[in-house]
């Protein structure tokens, strides 16, 4: 089987998470490994989520601590929260999804068939790595900076403050309880990000995936129609388009199955990034005004921080334009073929393939608002609007515009 290094990260990456929807050979060896995602929502529900959510009572007066709780855990936390669930809630049919994914791989004969998988297979694994390192490199700046600021406590004979704005009982303070409460939110810290970004890395996987088998079966069709040989014999006409009626039909299926598990948490993830910009451009914007500056710290984790939100919400919103150009094409491959040249009988067999196109394939959002670039524009105008700030609607802008660069630099590449 021809596995793409995409699918050997991700997979690597589930798999450590507990996420991975089919069953590992140790799963089956050693049958409490199956509940080893337990661990790192330990890690976030205990050290990270609870403590921060408890420190919200004590820090109520002040608006730009509550902005920084929430932005900096709360939020993703309860988004990774609604993967979890996805992934576990959904693990037959995306475990079904994987075990097609990987049986097209192995169907692949004709090699341009194989150049055109292998050039979304690309794509989608620079696009993967990117999100990955972006977030990796997010969490590890807000690590450094929460680290330097013990530092300067303990130095300073200060009361001691854990990595995350978090409320501990006082004994949690006391070493060794306190470095120990300390490295378990940077495990869970780093859980978060490697969680946030491989579901996330998942769907953009598989939504390539199926691009780039539509576009084989579009290929397909317009041999078909176009081969002599082929419309001299009705029966081996009606052979042929019956097989890419079926193919259409899984293709159609295969979308739909990822639709249905993720679109919820599509929804869910818009929402509280599309929010989480709105935080930091009023962090921003409130140290902007008041003319009190930021530490370079700050701004590094304030730069990453937006820019890894809008970079999902912008793969997202073109996956989803990627999949409605490339399911609509199967219209446009009927008319870019020799139609003319049919019988009667044989457009009509063609016709129903054009019927089954008429309404292309969607990612949604929570089923009621299509994931499209247009979408995108929307978020971005919508999280940039809370203020006219020149500063602040610039840095919206800069993400946007390095989102589409990555992207433009991306297929380039391929």
């Amino acid at each position: 089987m021809i596995e793409t290094y995409a699918m050997k990260v991700i997979r690597i990456s589930l798999i450590t998470m507990g996420l991975w929807p089919e069953e590992h050979r140790l799963e089956k060896e050693f049958s409490f490994l199956r509940y080893r995602f337990l661990l790192p929502l330990a890690f976030l529900v205990l050290l990270m989520f609870i403590p921060q959510t408890a420190n919200l009572f004590v820090v109520y007066n002040d608006l730009v601590l509550i902005t920084e709780n929430l932005t900096t855990v709360n939020f993703p936390v309860i988004v990774v929260f609604m993967k979890f669930f996805v992934m576990k809630s959904y693990k037959k049919v995306l475990g079904d999804v994987i075990e097609s994914y990987t049986r097209d791989w192995e169907n692949l004969k004709d090699r341009e068939d194989t150049e055109t998988m292998m050039k979304g297979a690309n794509i989608a694994g620079r696009i993967s790595i990117g999100c990955y390192v972006l977030t990796e490199i997010t969490a590890s700046i807000k690590m450094l900076q929460q680290l330097f600021a013990i530092i300067r406590s303990e130095i300073n004979g200060l009361d001691r403050i854990f990595i995350l704005q978090s409320l501990f009982p006082p004994i949690f303070k006391v070493t060794p309880y306190y470095q120990a409460v300390c490295l378990g939110q940077v495990i869970g810290a780093y859980c978060l990000a490697t969680s946030y970004a491989g579901v996330d890395c998942l769907v953009y996987l598989l939504v390539f995936h199926i691009c780039g088998q539509f576009q084989i079966l579009h290929r397909s069709l317009i041999r078909t129609i176009n081969s002599p040989k082929i419309l001299q014999n009705p029966k081996r006409f009606g052979y042929f388009l019956a097989i890419i009626v079926r193919k259409h039909e899984y293709l159609n299926w295969f979308a739909e199955a990822v639709e249905d598990s993720f679109n919820v948490c599509f929804l869910v993830q818009v929402l509280f990034s599309t929010l989480l910009m709105c935080f930091q451009y009023f962090l921003v914007f409130r140290a902007v005004s008041r003319s009190e500056g930021l530490a370079v710290n700050d701004v590094a984790f304030m730069v990453t921080y937006v820019i890894a939100n809008m970079l999902f919400i912008y793969f997202y919103c073109y996956m989803g334009e990627l999949l409605i150009v490339a399911s609509a094409g199967m219209r446009n491959a009927a008319l870019e073929s020799n139609w003319y040249m049919l019988t009667p009988n044989n457009m009509r067999m063609v016709i129903f393939i054009l019927f089954r196109s008429r309404k292309p394939l969607k990612l949604t959002a929570g089923k009621f608002s299509v994931l499209s670039m247009e979408t995108y524009s929307s978020s971005t105008i919508a999280s940039t609007s809370t203020t006219t700030r020149p500063a602040i609607t610039a840095i919206g802008g800069i993400g946007a515009q390095l989102a589409a660069q990555v992207t433009i630099f991306t297929l380039q590449l391929a």
